[in-house]
């Protein structure tokens, strides 16, 4: 796991725990599939939500989205994403500098 790929997910992870930074909602917009690619592996088929589960099933048909990517490719695309998020709605967010670095 690259050490940027770790300090953004420990970073988006932390964001309800500290309650400062940006809004929870860079939880959904850091491409949570990105995430759950390289540290799960591709979506199971047999584990996709109802159509009632409106976040859960979202959130597993960007997971299928990707399937077959591979780990490096899934861990730079989740810290570009976090990336272009945070430039966009939180320039002055310091995290922003180590994960360009």
């Amino acid at each position: 796991m690259s050490s940027q790929f770790e300090k953004a997910v420990a970073y988006v992870q932390g964001l309800d725990k500290n309650e400062s930074g940006p809004d929870a909602a860079i939880k959904l917009e850091a491409s949570y599939h990105y995430v759950e690619d390289p540290t799960v592996g591709d979506a199971d088929p047999a584990k996709q939500p109802s159509m009632f589960q409106f976040v859960e099933r979202a959130k597993w048909t960007a997971w299928n989205g990707i399937k077959g990517m591979s780990k490096k490719d899934a861990e730079e695309n989740y810290v570009k994403q976090l990336i272009k998020y945070l430039k966009e709605k939180h320039p002055n967010e310091p995290i922003l500098k180590e994960l360009e670095g």
